[in-house]
């Protein structure tokens, strides 16, 4: 069962309330909304005062300012930012007097694996996020908060689902897989070009950290910052994709893939694509699943 607070037009609260307690004790929709506060209204939220207890909440700003206050620390949410805080805990967000106004869209999720999420992402990044609005996470959140307006989300299944997607892309905007070239720095863009035009070579990473203009340690500490993997994974999980690509699309033998991806020694390289894979290059070309799919795409 859905109900909702209806505003203006392309505003409202919507509440999802479902009897299957499976759904809700694992991950689900407890309250969706866009919402706009104009100056002089009493909006206010204590984390410890609050009757939702066992709740999560992720709040993103689209216009204005608003404020949060976590543990003693106050921060200004200006358009692009959102924060994940879970309830109870030493928070609380508001519309403060000096506010031209806040507008925002949230969801607020319940469930064990909501918990799991909220925690890594607060662990990894922090409370406050800067996300842009163009990213995957907020149009998701948008296109949930659509299907909701229109009465798409009808049942437990359905909005358990989205809860699961939503936590899904958090997890993937956290580990910022969904950063493209232009989000980073234009030193760690180039080293990325530079490995996908030389990994075939016996490139180590003095050549790596050479192509960014970087100092070795400097660069160490920005493309770890920026990827949140080393140089060297990430050469050699383009490597290892460039390799199961060979072996499915061509009938060259693994030593010949292996001195196409940049590594002389065979056994070596069997080692490295085991490891990556689950599975030995010879295997991976006879297994059935391959034959199914045109590219592997490894984490």
């Amino acid at each position: 069962m859905m109900s909702v607070n209806q505003r203006e037009e392309g505003y409202g609260v919507y509440g999802f309330h479902f009897y299957d307690a499976l759904f809700n004790d694992i991950a689900n929709i407890l309250l969706l909304g866009r919402d706009k506060k104009t100056p002089g209204t009493v909006y206010d939220w204590y984390g410890m005062k609050r009757e939702d207890v066992g709740t999560y909440v992720f709040q993103y700003t689209l216009s204005g300012t608003g404020q949060i206050q976590i543990e003693g620390t106050n921060y200004a949410l200006k358009p692009g930012e959102a924060f994940i805080v879970e309830i109870p805990s030493d928070h609380r967000y508001y519309l403060p007097e000096d506010s031209d106004g806040w507008e925002f869209i949230f969801i607020t999720l319940v469930g064990s694996k909501a918990a799991e999420c909220w925690r890594f992402a607060r662990a990894r990044n922090g409370s406050v996020l800067k996300i842009s609005p163009d990213s995957k996470l907020i149009h998701l959140l948008f296109r949930i908060y659509q299907d909701t307006a229109e009465q798409k989300i009808t049942d437990v299944y359905h909005a358990s689902s989205k809860a699961y997607e939503f936590m899904m892309e958090l997890y993937r905007f956290v580990w910022n897989l969904e950063k493209s070239p232009n989000d980073l720095s234009i030193p760690i863009a180039k080293t990325l070009s530079y490995i996908q035009a030389n990994y075939a070579e016996p490139i180590a990473l003095n050549d790596i950290a050479a192509a960014s203009g970087y100092s070795r340690y400097y660069f160490l500490k920005q493309f770890q910052k920026e990827l949140h993997m080393t140089p060297i994974q990430y050469l050699t999980k383009i490597r290892v994709q460039k390799a199961a690509d060979l072996l499915l699309a061509t009938t060259h033998s693994v030593n010949e893939i292996a001195l196409q991806v940049g590594y002389s020694n065979a056994n070596y390289f069997n080692k490295v694509f085991r490891k990556a894979v689950g599975l030995s290059a010879g295997k991976f070309r006879r297994n059935k699943i391959p034959s199914k799919i045109d590219h592997l795409i490894i984490d």
